[in-house]
């Protein structure tokens, strides 16, 4: 597992889509951010693999609508839990 050093505005991103799923104008205003701000995070948390999208379709506007959620790697190795063997 990598560990990734993200700054405050990352981790709120992150954090605002744990409880569900929301575009990046929810985010926005829910984080009083600038659109392009939000997306710019979102496609780095994307590339880390810390957000993914569950949910893509075309506005009325015609623009692509995308739903991120959080996407945070389970550390099962104090569980007890045995890694599933692929073959």
């Amino acid at each position: 597992m990598v560990d990734v050093d993200l700054d405050a505005t990352a981790k709120e991103v992150l954090l605002a889509t744990l409880a569900s799923p929301k575009t990046a104008a929810e985010l926005s205003r829910i984080l009083d951010l600038s659109g392009s701000v939000v997306v710019d995070y979102l496609e780095l948390l994307e590339r880390f693999g810390l957000v993914r999208v569950v949910l893509s379709y075309f506005g009325r506007d015609g623009r692509i609508m995308r739903y991120y959620e959080a996407d945070l790697p389970i550390d099962t190795s104090d569980l007890g839990v045995e890694e599933p063997v692929r073959s």
